[in-house]
């Protein structure tokens, strides 16, 4: 029955040809009725503004309804003979709203006019779905930064928290949400994440809707939020701006300092000192141009907006290479880096009514990002050298800025969606959208060089060696990265209908999604890998074996091949069905149910390993909604909804054959001490990469003795519980969510809102490993702590397993003040606890080291350092993890969690006269410090005493300030404006996390002293006799000071500083 569904819902889509699809567009109904409140059957209404111009007539109970209307204001007009016109002019749509205009006619002559008010603040009395509209006009008169991801802050439910992996909403990761751009979804395929590519530009926007929950059955793929901007269209006018925003490090506050740590010797004479670097400035000015003009192409009929705003970072660094001993430091080079990063967004759109019931709509991006040249270390950099690589032939050796500029890399990408909307009466509307995506991720692809890297590490090499201690002969390394583009194609498709007389009044939608994302890949240093020789050492101190070492080795090395190659496709199919029943005028029920099916693909060229079917995939959406006051200024409503993510590529390029991680071990012979003797191929030899790796390797053909493979297919056919294995009962990643609340037109301006939200992970999808007998890591693709997982532990002897928790509850109160007045404001507080053991597709336990490099570099506060790989985190990696060193569940507040959280933001419009004015804004939060966790690590990083067991940070509070200035012109459509954006506006430094490891040199088996022989054996000692008083004789032992970080508590990042941008722009 539902495969049969399936296929007459595609046939439909592939029949309607390109006509709209995800929510772009809103809604405007209502009744026309006369002085006695009888309906008024056949009267005309007029909608106008913008790109659209249509009527309806309505129906025998007089109601009327413009369906897919573009976000936006218009006016609307009533007229049948005999009665009085009606006008509501300022009518405000929405994504994803419906807005209700009635009219009362007089019995009179068509001279009579009744005007008819429309709120600014109305109640949508149906609506179940929590969501924030942000317009092109709140945007405008917004204190904020250049891109689209600046305005999320604006829902109280979302916020942007580094450790997340990028805009955490209701307690989710960064790697949950979904985001659409006319109706194309531009989250990146692989982590989840917004791309600097997609970050479209605010001047972009017509509208931008923040939903947080309640979603319809139409949207599926999000655990978190979804966030569907409409990009500016054009009118029967032409209008257009031009201008330039600029910033420069003059006006900027200085960086913050670096916590660096001195350690030296070990015993007695053992020191570590502890200093914070202070970071000089780098030299910048950033630019941001823009240049935006729409129009007609046939007055009432077709319409036009194109727009380029390119983003140009041109930037100097000078870096100060120093010795590392505070005590003794002194200068050892200095060298100034050059780097230029640019982002160029274009934006095009048009629309077509070609009559009154069909309207088409066309957009296309062209956004690529470009570095030229890096920055290959910070201002002041403790035992580094100026970079350098030998590429030979004519080019010879680069050093430093004359290697480093010639660096970078690019991302292209573009997008594109044809669409639109057919309504035939105003009882059926159809629409339907195929957009494709396209995106290339090549940064760090130039001047890297394509050959063996050397390193000669640990202990001095002996003579003949050819080389020093610590040489390196392409220190900047060889990680090439040849190609990564994916490409999505989306097509939407719904139709939904009204119907009344079946208990009540009726809204259908049924719909039906397919989207299909390839990959194709080639990155790492596979075909020349890196070589590390440690001379003076045995084969078995690398491999940690106790094989059979050969007389008279000299000593040990690996050679290193990691990268990720091979091309994928996968495909989902996804059919919903969703009814607005108002049973009564005062009561709605929102029902629906949604059905998927989607493969995750493999790379190494089996057969998908995960398939999910329709009956797999089968989540409910419902809703109530209670007219409380029956005057639709009160709702009281509540919702109850199950999501299911859907799968991003990190799990089948890391686990599915993508990933090729391999180290083969090798001994240094006397009669061959010359490192460059140890070539890749003599390493090799012919020997086969072996699935699981060989160690020892029965008649090797070259030099490698031992191999390990990091990187395990669990896809493989004969794949096992031994070598990694795909639980062919997976669950999908499946969230519950309980939502209650209460919503207030308080006046004709104001809104009251209060949120109680309850959101439950019920299953994760992780790779959950166990240690090899061969030294690797074997990993079982599916529910942790169920299943298959929870089976193979049980089956190895493991103690207990770790089941993944993610429970946010939180409670929300709101008020907003729409414009008027020359004044707004909105104020929202927000109390939660986010806890548990798995902060979900993003990790935030893993934050990650911020390279001198990165487009955030120079204001680290602002970076993304949570791990965005979803499915294959590190949460579950180890038997061990999830619990702490007592052997006890770890489960507790999240490293994201913020208990209180308050927002605010206002607005006022200073009038000078009829033709200037002065516009002051300013948004500032307030929120409780994160928590604070120590980790030790013994095989893998793991909770040392339990979640938060350090305290928290200290609170968080910012602010940010906006001030334009307007001036009109010959003629109310030609304007100059002046604006100011200062971004944390006091330049506030609140530290934003501690060192959280108490250890500095890490512990063993040994020196913990554990009765134990091996991994496995310590691995589940930990789970049944926990190691904390060990772990703790370890750290305080007098004899072994190294043993503890004395820098353990300190700071060691801090609130990004402050930033000044200025503009001047015409608007004509």
């Amino acid at each position: 029955m539902i495969r049969r569904a399936f296929w007459v819902l595609l046939a439909a889509v592939l029949c309607a040809g390109p006509v709209a699809a995800q929510e772009i567009t809103g809604s405007v109904m209502g009744t026309v009725v006369d002085s006695s409140k009888a309906a008024i059957p056949g009267a005309t209404v007029k909608m106008e503004g913008g790109s659209v111009n249509q009527t309806q007539v309505t129906d025998d109970t007089g109601r009327y309804s413009f369906a897919a209307v573009p976000p936006g204001t218009y006016k609307l007009t009533t007229t049948l003979q005999g009665f009085s016109t009606g006008l509501a002019e300022n009518v405000a749509v929405a994504i994803g709203k419906a807005t209700t205009i009635d009219f009362t006619l007089n019995v009179g002559g068509l001279a009579e006019q009744v005007t008819v008010e429309a709120d600014a603040a109305r109640v949508d009395i149906a609506q179940t779905t929590i969501q924030t509209n942000v317009t092109a006009a709140t945007i405008e008169n917004l204190p904020k930064g250049t891109n689209m991801g600046s305005l999320l802050k604006l829902s109280p439910a979302a916020r942007a928290e580094p450790l997340s992996g990028q805009y955490q909403i209701d307690g989710a990761s960064g790697s949950e949400n979904s985001f659409m751009v006319d109706g194309l979804e531009t989250s990146n395929f692989r982590t989840g994440n917004l791309n600097v590519n997609n970050n479209l530009p605010f001047e972009f926007i017509q509208e931008m809707s923040i939903k947080t929950s309640g979603f319809n059955a139409e949207f599926g793929g999000a655990t978190g939020g979804v966030i569907s901007v409409v990009t500016k269209s054009g009118t029967n006018a032409f209008r257009g701006m031009g201008g330039m925003e600029f910033e420069s490090d003059s006006l900027n506050a200085d960086p913050r300092g670096i916590l660096n740590k001195y350690r030296s010797g070990s015993g007695a004479s053992f020191v570590q000192i502890n200093e914070y670097l202070p970071i000089k400035s780098d030299s910048y000015k950033n630019y941001y141009p823009v240049f935006g003009l729409g129009g007609p192409i046939l007055r009432d009929k077709a319409w036009f907006f194109a727009s380029y705003s390119p983003q140009i970072f041109d930037e100097e660094r000078t870096t100060e290479y120093v010795t590392t001993d505070p005590r003794t430091r002194t200068k050892t080079g200095e060298e100034t880096y050059s780097r230029t990063r640019q982002s160029d967004y274009f934006q095009g759109r048009v629309d077509v009514q070609p009559t009154n019931t069909l309207r088409l709509t066309g957009s296309f991006t062209y956004n690529p990002y470009e570095e030229d040249g890096i920055f290959p270390d910070n201002q002041i950099a403790p035992g580094r050298t100026v970079p350098y690589a030998n590429f030979g032939g004519s080019t010879g050796t680069l050093v430093g800025n004359a290697f480093t500029s010639q660096q970078g890399g690019e991302q292209k990408a573009h997008n594109f969606s044809i669409g639109g909307t057919w309504t035939p009466g105003s009882r059926v509307v159809a629409s339907a959208r195929v957009a494709r995506g396209y995106l290339d991720e090549l940064l760090n692809s130039r001047a890297i060089p394509q050959e063996t890297r050397f390193r000669c590490i640990t202990n001095a090499p002996p003579a003949g060696a050819g080389c020093a201690l610590g040489f390196d002969n392409f220190p900047s390394g060889n990680d090439n990265r040849y190609e990564d583009s994916s490409e999505r194609w989306t097509v939407d498709s719904n139709v939904a209908f009204l119907a009344d007389n079946l208990a009540g009044r009726h809204e259908f939608k049924v719909g039906y999604q397919y989207s299909r994302v390839a990959n194709d890949v080639n990155t790492g240093y596979v075909p020349f890998g890196v070589v590390s020789l440690t001379y003076g050492i045995s084969i078995n101190d690398l491999t940690g074996r106790n094989d059979p070492v050969t007389p008279g080795a000299i000593g040990a090395g690996q050679l290193q091949r990691f990268g990720t190659v091979g091309a994928a496709a996968n495909t989902a199919n996804s059919i919903y069905f969703q009814d607005r029943w108002q049973p009564t005028n005062r009561l709605t029920i929102n029902a629906g149910v949604r059905m998927e099916n989607e493969d995750l693909p493999s790379f190494n060229g089996y057969a998908p390993p995960i398939n999910f079917g329709f009956g797999d995939k089968i989540v409910p959406r419902l809703g109530v909604a209670y007219d409380l006051t029956g005057d639709a200024k009160t709702k009281l409503f509540a919702s109850y909804n199950k999501f299911q993510d859907r799968l991003k590529f990190e799990l089948p390029r890391g686990s599915f054959g993508g990933d090729f991680y391999r180290r083969d071990y090798f001994e240094i012979m006397p009669n061959q001490p010359n490192y460059d003797f140890y070539t890749l191929s003599r390493v090799l030899g012919s020997n086969q990469d072996v699935s699981g790796g060989q160690c020892p390797i029965a008649n090797s053909t070259g030099l490698s003795r031992c191999q390990y493979d990091f990187r395990i297919a669990s896809n493989s056919p004969e794949a096992d519980i031994y070598s990694g294995k795909v639980d062919p009962d997976l669950k999908p990643f499946t969230q519950t969510e309980f939502t209650v609340g209460l919503e207030r037109e308080v006046s004709n301006r104001m809104l009251l809102s209060f949120r109680y939200t309850r959101k439950d992970v019920d299953h994760a999808i992780e790779d959950a490993g166990f240690p090899t007998p061969e030294g690797s890591e074997a990993y079982i693709i599916g529910n942790p702590g169920e299943g298959l997982h929870a089976a193979t532990a049980k089956q190895f002897g493991y103690a207990k397993t770790a089941t993944p928790q993610r429970l946010y509850n939180a409670f929300e109160t709101r008020l907003e003040r729409r414009f008027g007045g020359n004044f707004a404001y909105s104020v929202a507080y927000t109390y939660s606890k986010l806890e548990g053991n798995y902060s979900g597709l993003a990790s935030s336990d893993e934050p990650q080291a911020l390279s001198a490099n990165s487009a955030s570099g120079a204001n680290a506060g602002s970076a993304n350092l949570g791990r965005p790989s979803p499915g294959v985190n590190r949460f579950f990696d180890l038997p061990h993890l999830g619990f702490t060193a007592a052997g006890v569940p770890d489960n507790g507040p999240l490293a994201t969690d913020r208990p209180h959280v308050f927002n605010a933001f206002g607005q006022y419009m200073l009038n000078w006269g009829a033709n200037q004015a002065t516009n002051f804004a300013a948004f500032t939060t307030l929120q409780s410090g994160t928590p604070q966790t120590s980790f030790y690590s013994l095989y893998a990083a793991a909770v040392a005493y339990g979640r938060g067991d350090m305290g928290r940070t200290e609170k968080f509070s910012n602010t940010d300030l906006m001030i334009s200035h307007r001036m009109r012109f010959g003629g109310s459509n030609k304007s100059v404006s002046l604006e100011l954006n200062v971004l944390n506006l006091f330049n506030e430094d609140n530290v934003l996390g501690l060192v959280n490891t108490p250890a500095g040199v890490n512990p063993s088996i040994s020196t913990l002293g554990l009765p134990v022989a091996d991994e496995p054996e310590a691995l589940n000692y930990i789970l049944t006799n926990g190691i904390t008083s060990q772990f703790d004789t370890y750290l305080n032992n007098p004899a072994n000071p190294q043993r503890k970080d004395t820098a353990y508590g300190m700071p060691n990042w801090f609130q990004g500083f402050r930033t000044v941008r200025f503009g001047v722009k015409f608007h004509f």
